[in-house]
């Protein structure tokens, strides 16, 4: 069995991202795959035991078939942090390894996904780096392009740290305009320091995209019409705040956008359903009158009442698309897609010695 695992230089830079593609083209070219996190901090409960709500979604999506104390044994709650506090002894070290070579039977290869720095999981005393170290995993390191120092430095730091370990680093969410960058200047650089780099994923709109149902949730709104479209992707987001002239010609340079404006302007809203929009969003809490909602369900577009105002609304919702969550099937299959593409897998089989 071979243990790979997927850490980062930041938080939010992908992590799931890599662990669906790579794992879901393991499974395609005939290997048993299976899903560990060691540590999780979305708790959710299956079967009356608590897990980690991402930990669960890709289990599935992977058909690990695992019971989800195997898939991860941690969950980071406030009350497990007092009780570490109180100096109580959790024996997380042993928790963690006995679910590990529970989720690695019968498995070629297992993916496993960690918090982010190598430091992560130190006040539990069982960090990410003694989990690696004693599952002898091979590493994947992933930063999303945003500090350049901040993430060569991290590349660095893993290389040092990590030695023959670190299979790779792979980045992610680099602007078109800094490809070229990537590719002459900081692969070469790597290079010339033992690391390889495995992948250069580009900003992508399915994957920025952002579900109806999410942007729902995430500002506790009310969808009033056309619910069967709450998994339909938002890619950009429109302030719907001039006139109506100005506003029909704004809206139709863009599609697949949600417009975001004042539950009291039903001119704009009538504008934007003229338009291709897939959502509007409605702030104050303001309630659209009946032609509205007729109009909007007669084109099927979801309209969602929220109770933040127009700007906060927007923040949220522009922060939701800078945040990749995969948790619906067409994300899925573009995750796989661009992984399979954008991912030196020859030389990831190579260095595990495995054959296609």
């Amino acid at each position: 069995m071979i243990p790979i695992f997927i850490a980062s230089v930041s938080p939010f830079s992908g992590k799931n991202l890599i662990c669906l593609g790579l794992g879901l083209k393991f499974k395609k070219d005939g290997y048993k795959v299976g899903y560990f996190k060691p540590v999780g901090f979305s708790p959710v409960h299956i079967e009356g035991m608590p897990t980690d709500e991402d930990a669960v979604f890709l289990s599935k999506v992977l058909e690990t078939d695992e019971p989800p104390q195997s898939i991860c044994p941690v969950i980071l709650t406030d009350d497990l942090l007092k009780s570490l506090m109180s100096g109580k002894d959790l024996n997380i070290h042993q928790k963690t390894m006995t679910a590990f070579n529970r989720a690695s039977e019968g498995k070629d290869i297992v993916i496993a996904r960690g918090l982010g720095r190598l430091s992560a999981g130190t006040c539990l005393h069982f960090s990410e780096l003694d989990f690696i170290k004693e599952s002898r995993a091979k590493v994947i390191f992933i930063d999303k392009f945003q500090s350049c120092v901040d993430m060569i430095d991290g590349f660095l730091y893993a290389s040092k740290m990590l030695g023959d370990q670190l299979l790779g680093v792979a980045f992610n969410l680099v602007p078109p305009a800094k490809l070229n960058y990537v590719r002459e200047i900081l692969v070469p650089f790597l290079k010339n320091n033992g690391i390889t780099t495995l992948g250069i994923i580009q900003k992508d709109p399915i994957l920025g995209a952002v579900p109806i149902r999410e942007i729902v949730n995430t500002l506790n709104g009310n969808i009033l019409c056309c619910e069967d479209k709450a998994d339909e992707l938002i890619e950009h987001f429109m302030i719907g705040a001039m006139n109506v002239e100005s506003a029909l010609s704004y809206f139709r340079k863009v599609s697949n956008k949600a417009v975001i404006t004042g539950g009291d302007r039903s001119d704009i809203q009538l504008a934007a359903l003229e338009t291709p929009t897939k959502c509007l969003i409605l702030t104050g809490e303001m309630y659209p009158n009946a032609s509205i909602l007729g109009r909007a369900q007669e084109v099927g577009v979801p309209i969602v009442v929220v109770r933040a105002d127009t700007a906060n609304a927007l923040e949220v919702c522009e922060n939701l698309s800078g945040y990749v969550s995969l948790h619906c099937k067409s994300k899925v299959q573009r995750a796989a897609e661009v992984i399979e593409q954008e991912f030196d897998f020859k030389t990831i089989y190579e260095q595990l010695e495995l054959s296609k």
